[in-house]
């Protein structure tokens, strides 16, 4: 056999032999993308109507959407007697990740008197609710949303006229898992601008601070205890001080069934004072009795 003859045939041997496994590429040992971490991901949510008045710093995801109605009633002054309620109804919608819209409209009724005259008041007015969300828990340990909401109300208080008041919320919302599944906690801090009527003089602000544990008893059940203190001002500043109060009190959340949420807190005035009057209680710039009941729906 010539020399061409004898490489033709092993060339034609070694290519009728099958590819054994080390010769094929492989996919094994190729670790798997790692998944997208972001602010908004949680791998435990944490129900932002579980701290009482005070809120959790979750938002909606994208494209998730759910209504609510709250109601919020405040109660006690020290001269008369002032008995308030307001209904909420709002739209929450996850417009794009990390951040929140929530639309709403809302309306009052105040029913007060003093000295035998009646100061009863009815508004209604209407307003966007904006939160982004700039830290999350499992990347920072600490969750924060920024939150802005800017609103208005026209008022018609019996022998008063009618006008409008315009409000601005800039907030802050910070929560911490103490223990996975058990105890929470959050931070609050709020200072909430008015323009009321046409005079440049009506002007007022309110700062609030509020922190609060929330403790899980059982799946969906969360049993929370709060403190508030807020200083009211007589200017959009912190100058002009008309007086303060702290408020304390329990709060309870259930979710009822995978869409259904039902909340409810109570705040008690236990201290505070409104700048030239007497008593230990803020009675003319904040009630002695804070209600909230509120009812959630998501789809």
């Amino acid at each position: 056999m010539s020399s061409k003859a004898f490489a033709l045939a092993l060339f034609t041997a070694a290519a009728s032999i099958p590819a054994v496994a080390a010769d094929l590429p492989s996919r094994k040992g190729v670790p798997a993308p790692a998944p997208v971490v972001s602010a908004c991901t949680e791998s435990e949510g944490i129900p932002t109507d579980a701290f009482g008045f005070t809120t959790g710093s979750d938002v909606a995801e994208k494209g998730s959407f759910g209504p609510s109605l709250t109601y919020n009633g405040g109660f006690g002054t020290r001269v008369g007697s002032s008995n308030g309620h307001g209904l909420t109804l709002q739209g929450s919608y996850g417009l794009f990740p990390c951040f929140e819209i929530g639309p709403y409209v809302l309306g009052s009724f105040t029913n007060a008197s003093a000295g035998g005259i009646s100061a009863d008041e009815r508004a209604f007015g209407a307003g966007v609710e904006m939160k982004y969300k700039l830290l999350g828990r499992d990347m920072h340990g600490l969750g924060l949303t920024l939150v802005i909401d800017p609103s208005f109300n026209r008022a018609d208080p019996d022998g008063a006229g009618r006008f409008t008041t315009y409000n601005t919320g800039i907030r802050l919302f910070a929560d911490k898992t103490l223990i996975p599944n058990t105890l929470y906690a959050a931070l609050n801090l709020s200072q909430d601008l008015t323009w009321t009527g046409p005079s440049p003089y009506q002007r007022s602000s309110t700062f609030t601070v509020s922190g609060s544990l929330s403790w899980q008893v059982s799946d969906g059940l969360y049993l929370s205890g709060e403190v508030r203190h807020m200083r009211a001002h007589n200017d959009l500043g912190f100058g002009n001080e008309a007086g303060y109060a702290t408020f304390a009190g329990p709060g309870v959340f259930w979710q009822a069934t995978k869409q259904l949420a039902l909340s409810a807190a109570y705040n008690i005035q236990v201290a505070g004072k409104a700048k030239g009057q007497p008593g230990d209680l803020d009675l003319a710039n904040f009630s002695q009795h804070l209600v909230k009941v509120k009812l959630g729906y998501s789809f």
